[in-house]
């Protein structure tokens, strides 16, 4: 049912080739994790009590980059090149789009339901934000290397 779903959802938008779909995916990771950064630094800034939210967010950026989102992006450059040129929107699985919205949902709702400017909850927001910025920002390297990767022999008999 969901490789069903897929092949009909990728033949609802245009065709992109194997590099294409590693720069959207690396861009889309760029923007999300530019926007976590900005908006981390925007609670912790201008608060010395908030400092240690900035350390800890980033720590846990590093930690969750090399535990988690690395295995992540190598799992979507691996679909991605084995997909070969295929729809725009399929350089992520489907799964991987709903949690993309899960996890956007939960931020929303964590922030507007916590998170008052100037009180402990906006250094833990914080620090939540800059940590899954970070990881995001440095798992971004793997979409990025293989984008400057040239694209081997059986890519071409793919695509």
């Amino acid at each position: 049912m969901t490789d069903t779903l897929a092949r009909f959802l990728d033949s609802l938008h245009p065709r992109a080739s194997v590099r294409v779909q590693f720069i959207a995916a690396a861009l889309m990771w760029l923007i999300g994790s530019s926007i976590l950064l900005v908006r981390g630094v925007g609670y912790v800034q201008d608060r010395y009590w908030h400092a240690w939210a900035l350390a800890i967010g980033l720590a846990l950026g590093v930690f969750k980059s090399r535990v988690l989102l690395d295995q992540v992006a190598r799992k979507a450059v691996a679909r991605i090149r084995n997909r070969g040129t295929a729809g725009f929107l399929g350089f992520f699985s489907i799964r991987s789009w709903a949690l993309i919205a899960l996890m956007m949902g939960g931020g929303i709702t964590l922030r507007h339901l916590v998170v008052a400017p100037g009180v402990i909850g906006a250094g833990i927001m914080g620090a939540i934000y800059i940590g899954v910025g970070t990881a995001l920002l440095l798992a971004d390297r793997i979409f990025w290397e293989a984008i400057m990767k040239p694209a081997s022999p059986d890519a071409a008999e793919r695509a």
